[in-house]
Parts: structure tokens; C-alpha cells; sequence
């Protein structure tokens, strides 16, 4: 049983997941190349995240990346007019509520990762974002 405080999405409110999603600005190391951000990011740090976060219930764990191909494609089809975030990727965390959250970020092996980031990403300007996800569409179909 997860205390109420922890508990995700807002009280008396429908629509929402009931999750607890975290959504992470990253920034790559300054001169490292698209190719190897992806590299290193997919198969070197995720991975080692991946049984740590599966270790505290995690739902989902994506990464999408936001590099100078994505960037020139999206400037093409707005005319060069789209106003874009200055970040590399975009890493998404879904937890069933905020005490796994918790568990994760204080997971000594968790922690420990943090130190990895210095390979590949500039932590000084790594931002977050926490909520509950309200839901419109859902594979395709309307929500409620």
C-alpha cells in the first residue's frame, strides 16, 4: 500500500494515466558527435539503467532524441519557423507513483549512475518535468 502522498495523478479527476511520468531535458557533451550520443546513450547507459529501474516497478523508460537531422527535417515542413528546444534528447521515465520514483533516484546503484553522465551529456543543464499524463488518444482511439 503506497501512502496517499505518493500516490499518482490528482484526486477527483478523471482522464488521467494515474502515473507518475518523468520527462528529462538533456544536453549532449559539448563536441561529441549525434552518432555517438545515440550510441553511447542506447547501449551503454540505458542498459545499465534498465534493471535498476525494472528493480523499482517501472512502467516505461523511453529516449528520444531531438538531433541535427530531426532538427533540419522539422525546420523543413514549418519553413523554417519552428521554435525548438536547445536539448539533445528528451528521457522519459513512467512509474506506477511517486514512492517508486523515489526508490529509484535513491537506489545506491541508481545513484551511482549519475556519475556516467560526465560521458555523454552536460548534467549542468539537464531540466525535469514530473506529472500525471492526461490522456486524449490512446493507440489511435479517443479516451473517454
Amino acid at each position: 500500500m503506497v501512502l496517499q502522498a505518493f500516490e499518482a495523478g490528482y484526486p477527483n479527476t478523471s482522464g488521467f494515466r494515474k502515473v507518475v511520468k518523468a520527462t528529462i531535458l538533456i544536453k549532449k557533451k559539448e563536441g561529441m558527435l549525434d552518432a555517438d550520443f545515440v550510441e553511447y546513450y542506447n547501449n551503454v547507459h540505458a542498459q545499465r539503467a534498465v534493471p535498476i529501474l525494472q528493480r523499482h516497478g517501472i512502467i516505461s523508460y523511453s529516449l528520444t532524441y531531438h538531433l541535427e537531422r530531426d532538427r533540419k527535417l522539422i525546420q523543413d515542413i514549418m519553413h523554417n519557423k519552428a521554435k525548438l528546444l536547445d536539448y539533445d534528447a528528451i528521457c522519459t521515465f513512467v512509474f506506477p507513483d511517486y514512492l517508486a520514483l523515489a526508490k529509484f533516484m535513491y537506489d545506491k546503484e541508481g545513484a551511482e549512475l549519475n556519475g556516467d553522465h560526465d560521458n555523454f551529456m552536460d548534467d549542468s543543464q539537464m531540466r525535469m518535468m514530473v506529472g500525471d499524463e492526461f490522456m486524449l488518444i490512446d493507440n489511435g482511439e479517443k479516451m473517454g
